[in-house]
């Protein structure tokens, strides 16, 4: 008896050794933002293999733009975006007076490469790299917690301009699993009735909110009610992108799209937000449920409400905020 407790004891100050030294790497990622000339000449031929397909003119690396791209990766990575529960990518794009243009997107994956894979995976990210203004390149790499952070900034125009802030996209979350549709009836009944227009939605805002309960209904979920509390929240964090010139969850006016719910009174147990530019509403409601980031958030059966805000302007025509709530 006395031996098995020494032994018990043992075991139990092996695993809480054990535990105590993954604890400790876990808590020191490097924040290095190098990418290497191996590695820097297999992304930049990703870039320029995809704009050739396109029929676009390839991208020349510019060091200028890299120390930024690297000094974003390093910023990104003290900010927690590293972890696996950080958002996998972002971007930003502005137009500046005269012929200078500016863009910059990022994404964590495994490694550099498969980074920017991701990027060119998802429509709106793979426009940006295929933007016919940008001539130069930057390339930023940083990697911690077994994840790669790669930045890339674009730049095209006579002279380099500055990058503004980036723009992240929503945390993915895991989707529900779709729940088996009940049996139909053997009689004929009627399609459930189209939903009823809501008041206070304008068309676009009211054929968005019916393409995403399409979507929930084809995975048999329950549709989600508008909630013109969030409207409002979703078409001020819309207009003050474009007024701003930013794509990312957090405003410089409002904060995250968190702080915009809390100082609206609006309570709730789950939250989740969408972004989207695009010239239509159903070019919008594709490339969402082409990202899986974003499917997540539309299939996700916690949720109950949702806002959305549909206004028009920005570079891609009309700016598209979804907020839910659950």
């Amino acid at each position: 008896m006395h031996k098995r407790l020494i032994n018990q004891s043992i075991a139990t100050l092996l695993t809480l050794l054990v535990l105590s030294l993954l604890l400790t790497v876990a808590m020191l990622p490097s924040a290095s933002a190098a990418t290497g000339e191996a590695g820097e000449q297999a992304v930049t031929g990703q870039i320029n293999e995809t704009r050739s397909n396109a029929g676009v003119s390839p991208l020349t690396v510019d060091q200028a733009l890299s120390a930024q791209a690297m000094k974003k990766a390093q910023a990104l990575a003290a900010r927690g975006y590293l972890k696996d529960t950080a958002p996998i990518a972002g971007t930003s794009f502005k137009r500046s007076a005269g012929n200078s243009i500016s863009g910059e997107s990022w994404a964590r994956a495994d490694d550099a490469s498969l980074a920017c894979q991701l990027l060119k995976s998802i429509s709106f990210y793979k426009k940006v790299m295929l933007d016919k203004n940008f001539s130069r390149v930057g390339i930023g790499v940083a990697t911690g917690n077994s994840n790669t952070l790669l930045v890339l900034v674009y730049a095209g125009g006579s002279t380099p301009v500055t990058v503004p802030g980036t723009g992240t996209q929503p945390t993915p979350t895991p989707s529900p699993s779709p729940t088996p549709n009940p049996t139909p009836q053997p009689v004929p009944q009627p399609q459930p009735q189209p939903e009823q227009p809501v008041q206070g939605l304008n068309a676009d805002e009211q054929k968005m909110l019916s393409l995403v309960n399409s979507s929930r209904a084809s995975a048999g979920l329950k549709p989600l009610q508008a909630d013109l509390s969030l409207v409002k929240l979703a078409r001020l964090k819309g207009q003050d992108m474009i007024n701003k010139n930013y794509f990312s969850h957090t405003s410089p006016t409002y904060g995250s799209p968190f702080d915009m719910m809390k100082a609206a009174g609006v309570s709730y147990r789950y939250a989740g937000e969408n972004l989207a530019g695009a010239s239509t509403v159903n070019s919008a409601h594709t490339n969402l449920m082409n990202s899986p980031g974003h499917r997540a958030n539309i299939l996700k059966g916690n949720f109950t409400k949702v806002g959305i805000g549909v206004v028009n302007g920005g570079p891609y025509g009309k700016m598209f905020v979804q907020m839910f709530i659950g």
